[in-house]
């Protein structure tokens, strides 16, 4: 990545002031004041560690795939598994304490005060975009793969310190670990992550976005998009309630508060959202509201 500028640096604008009394200033300003628009290399860097998470625990494929990279690579020095075991992945910043984390970034020159933290992140919904605005551009000092422990801390420490805040990483964990439950027939476990996921998205979402496509285009951090998941919940919660009755009323619910929340959603969503519902009302025999949700 292109070398960071430090705060105690000449501003780039030509101002002839330091970084951190000229534009460092009007850039975090901004970005408050926007709150909540995370930019689209999250969604990279989120994807990029998942993958790089997923090789760290599967030695026999971080062996294939580095073997098929090593024919169309020249350059002998870089060993690909060597890169992925050396990088930094969420499981691991998750390992170490809160005071561990917070020294090791004092120790790459980054200055972290946990109520300062408390403060910044009430303008954010993702971390990644506040490590983006407040730490890296700090004068910051990451050898080889750190630079990567940064955002990965800022996450870690808001689920540790702000849990009760809810933001994009959040989320697509749940959406992420949901799938992994899934793949193993679990899908019970998986609903109920899904659920936190949904419920999250709805915290998230103001009041004025009120189609699935505009939500997508407001918390564009996910690895997935809404769109495409909203329809993957569906699915899963009519699979479930082939198996059990209850989980027709979790379907109930999903499909309501969808057509409350995204009510401009096309209306070929809508459409599809009354009939899931209706179809699980007619399941529990309530062929009235049923009858009501088919006409509508």
């Amino acid at each position: 990545m292109s070398k960071k500028i430090g705060r105690n640096d000449p501003c780039p604008c030509g101002s002839g002031k330091k970084y951190k009394n000229c534009c460092l200033g009007r850039k975090v300003a901004t970005t408050n004041q926007i709150t909540s628009k995370p930019e689209k290399p999250g969604v990279s860097r989120l994807a990029i560690m998942k993958f790089q998470q997923k090789l760290q625990e599967k030695p026999e494929e971080l062996e294939k795939i580095g073997k098929e990279i090593g024919k169309y690579s020249n350059d002998k020095d870089i060993c690909f598994k060597d890169f992925i075991l050396g990088g930094w992945t969420l499981k691991k910043v998750r390992k170490m304490s809160t005071s561990d984390i917070i020294e090791k970034l004092e120790s790459m020159n980054i200055d972290f005060e946990i109520e300062r933290f408390k403060k910044q992140a009430q303008n954010y919904i993702s971390a990644i975009q506040l490590a983006e605005d407040h730490y890296y551009t700090q004068n910051f000092q990451a050898p080889g793969q750190d630079e990567d422990f940064i955002w990965l801390a800022i996450m870690e420490l808001w689920n540790r310190i702000i849990p009760e805040k809810f933001n994009i990483e959040m989320i697509d964990d749940f959406i992420q670990d949901g799938y992994e439950d899934f793949d193993k027939q679990d899908s019970r476990s998986g609903i109920e992550k899904w659920e936190k996921a949904w419920n999250m998205i709805m915290s998230i979402v103001p009041p004025h976005i009120k189609s699935v496509k505009d939500a997508d285009k407001f918390i564009s951090g996910l690895s997935q998009s809404i769109f495409n998941w909203c329809k993957y919940f569906g699915m899963e919660l009519a699979k479930a309630a082939v198996e059990d009755d209850s989980f027709h009323m979790k379907r109930i619910k999903y499909c309501q508060d969808f057509c409350r929340i995204f009510p401009d959603s096309d209306k070929s969503i809508i459409k599809n959202m009354l009939s899931a519902e209706a179809e699980s009302y007619t399941k529990l025999g309530d062929l009235e509201t049923a009858k009501k949700l088919s006409q509508g």
